[in-house]
């Protein structure tokens, strides 16, 4: 199991409590600081000990971003071949009780070579509907939730969420971990789409639910929080979508008009600043 933290160590710590209290107890826990610089590492270090070999803490020097933040960790799981699955959970994601080992079942009772299995994600505000992760329609560029009355095989651009979800090792090993050119967004749904395009299955588990409060560690940075979608969002379009060039440009004024009608000046002027910088370099 992973978590990444960025300067909330007490939130991260209360997860690993909910982590190792599951019914299905994780064989390990990585909890990685991803360069939190404000004394974070210090504190988890001291919240961990009391786990021993159980949580393993890995402090990253610099912040290279979320996908980065859980290869770190991922990648050592895969160096130990410690697992055949690994539980990717956001600290601010309310896990069920019994959520690991109803993805475990899933994955177990799927009719073919399991990549992902994601969790019911609940809003606690009920501002989104439960939902496993997001779709996005690549003629008319809509977008929507992926749920159990909308699953994940009626979308070929749809992904779970990182929030909550489990990997396959074998689909890691098959397509590698996340990109880390992603800094922030978009990167589960990247994943998502290579470990699909290689043949495993993509699942959702209905009984598996997280109350997931989103955006916390970025809460107190919202313009640049969506200069980071925007960013994350054009290398998505450029690495999958058939017409990456046109669905960038509709995509942008679909956005501007909104927040000019929403009168969200912060919002137009992200989005007016991301329109100049190159964000959109087509992946190697």
């Amino acid at each position: 199991m992973v978590l990444v933290n960025w300067r909330t160590p007490d939130m991260t710590l209360q997860a690993v409590e909910r982590a190792l209290n599951q019914s299905l107890r994780p064989a390990r826990v990585y909890v990685v600081d991803n360069g939190s610089g404000d004394g974070s590492a210090e504190r988890l270090g001291q919240g961990l000990s009391v786990h021993g070999q159980q949580v393993a803490l890995v402090a990253h020097s610099r912040n290279d971003g979320f996908g980065a933040g859980n290869n770190l960790a991922m990648q050592r799981i895969l160096d130990a071949s410690e697992a055949d699955f690994i539980w990717l959970l956001n600290n601010d994601a309310v896990p069920a009780p019994d959520c690991l080992q109803r993805l475990v079942a899933a994955a177990s009772a799927a009719p073919g070579p399991v990549g992902i299995v994601g969790s019911l994600l609940v809003d606690p505000d009920d501002d989104v509907p439960p939902h496993f992760g997001s779709w996005l329609n690549p003629v008319t560029l809509s977008t929507g939730v992926v749920s159990p009355s909308s699953p994940i095989d009626r979308h070929p651009f749809g992904w779970m969420t990182a929030a909550s979800m489990l990997v396959s090792v074998a689909a890691l090993r098959a397509v590698g971990l996340f990109d880390p050119r992603f800094f922030m967004y978009w990167e589960d749904a990247d994943l998502n789409m290579r470990i699909r395009q290689a043949g495993f299955l993509i699942l959702g588990a209905a009984d598996a639910r997280v109350e997931h409060h989103a955006g916390t560690s970025s809460a107190a940075i919202p313009v640049q929080r969506y200069l980071w979608h925007l960013a994350s969002e054009d290398r998505f379009i450029h690495k999958h979508h058939p017409l990456p060039g046109p669905a960038r440009v509709a995509l942008r004024a679909r956005f501007l008009a909104k927040a000019i009608l929403d009168r969200d000046l912060p919002r137009v002027r992200a989005i007016l600043r991301a329109a100049f910088e190159r964000t959109d370099a087509p992946a190697r």
